[in-house]
């Protein structure tokens, strides 16, 4: 099949209370289907395939959402949503979920997720991605939602990346990953992370995620105030590092949190932010107050990594590596469970539940709902099977 359309299969442009249902959408050379602007448009149902650049590029507006689809083989991403507003943190309401995401970035191999989000209030759930050459969800903004996701056999052409990853800026704050299954990535060189918090970026929930045959499966790279709670991390190596390259006085990273990261910072509105996410004050005895004096040249001694909490995780195998800066003092690592007994955890197929004994319900370890992750079964996915014949 060759395909002479540059132009999407489906535009929508200030459109309201549109649903595309039950179609298949394949064969263009740009995007599958594209929404700008407008209110609570719906693609749903459908199988979008063969496309030569992304699947579904929402812009602006209110509440849109693609839901029950399967996007597979596209040259660039699967879905991009962007929307909401960064300076009054007003959401977008956008979502995608219930999709079956497999084969993305067979012509852009790096930076084209099977979800990509930009701005505020955003929520991915309960899909499947797998077998994609670089990230799976990547992210940018704030408090956007990304729970009951299964993700697996991602960064399969790349190295130093994510299956879950954003970085670099301050107030990126608010966001939550849930109860999401990550497993058997790839990655080549470095190899790849499970959820990467990269270049100083800060403020993330992580939460009831399972992490099996992950390198680095919680990365922590100088950011700050990032909650590490009740995950289990099964076989990965290790569980969690972190460092404190914030600290680093070569150029490459003083010019990073000096001045790119206090630019970004300055570039959203204080006393909204702080009020929103009140750790962002303590930035101020590194960078100084807003509109008072800033600490710059040899008044600037870089950004630590505190204020990040790691507890009541459950550990299988390597837990804790620190580095680059980084100690023990910086972080408040309690309460977690390490084994090295296969005992403790049940195999996947038992949903890796913990004994009744184990010493980590005691610490405060809660049951993680492992059973609700991934695509739940509905009328609209089950006629997909018909589709895909």
């Amino acid at each position: 099949m060759l395909s002479l359309l540059a132009q999407p299969i489906v535009r929508l442009t200030g459109a309201k209370h549109i649903t595309i249902r039950g179609l298949v959408l394949e064969a263009t050379r740009g995007n599958a289907v594209e929404i700008r602007d407008g209110l609570s448009n719906r693609i749903t149902g459908c199988v979008i395939r063969n496309i030569g650049d992304s699947g579904v590029i929402i812009e602006g507006g209110t509440g849109h959402g693609v839901a029950n689809c399967e996007i597979l083989d596209t040259g660039d991403g699967g879905v991009s949503l962007s929307g909401g507003d960064r300076q009054t943190l007003t959401a977008s309401g956008h979502f995608v979920e219930n999709c079956h995401f497999q084969r993305q970035g067979r012509w852009s191999k790096c930076y084209v997720p099977a979800v990509l989000l930009a701005g505020v209030g955003q929520r991915v759930s309960h899909n499947h991605i797998h077998d994609h050459p670089h990230a799976g969800i990547l992210f940018t903004g704030n408090d956007h939602l990304i729970e009951f996701n299964d993700i697996h056999h991602v960064a399969l052409e790349s190295g130093d990346v994510g299956a879950i990853y954003t970085g670099r800026d301050y107030s990126y704050r608010g966001n939550r990953i849930r109860h999401n299954f990550i497993h058997e990535t790839g990655g080549v060189g470095m190899g790849s992370m499970g959820v990467y918090m990269d270049d100083c970026v800060s403020g993330t929930e992580v939460y009831g995620n399972v992490f099996q045959k992950v390198h680095w499966a919680m990365f922590i790279g100088g950011g700050r105030d990032h909650q590490v709670e009740n995950n289990l991390f099964v076989d990965c190596d290790p569980a969690v590092r972190a460092d404190g390259r914030g600290l680093d006085t070569s150029p490459v990273w003083r010019s990073m949190v000096h001045d790119y990261m206090r630019e970004q910072l300055a570039a959203v509105p204080a006393a909204l932010y702080r009020q929103r996410y009140p750790a962002l004050a303590a930035l101020d005895a590194y960078y100084g107050p807003p509109g008072g004096p800033a600490l710059t040249g040899a008044g600037f001694k870089g950004i630590p990594p505190e204020g990040n909490r790691v507890q009541y995780n459950v550990a299988l195998g390597p837990w804790l590596e620190l580095g680059w800066h980084a100690q023990n003092g910086m972080f408040d690592v309690r309460d977690n469970f390490v084994t090295t007994n296969r005992m403790d955890v049940a195999p996947r197929e038992k949903s890796f539940q913990l004994r009744k004994d184990s010493p980590a319900w005691k610490l405060g370890f809660q049951p993680i709902p492992f059973d609700q992750i991934g695509i739940p079964s509905n009328p609209e996915r089950q006629r997909l099977t018909t589709m895909l014949r």
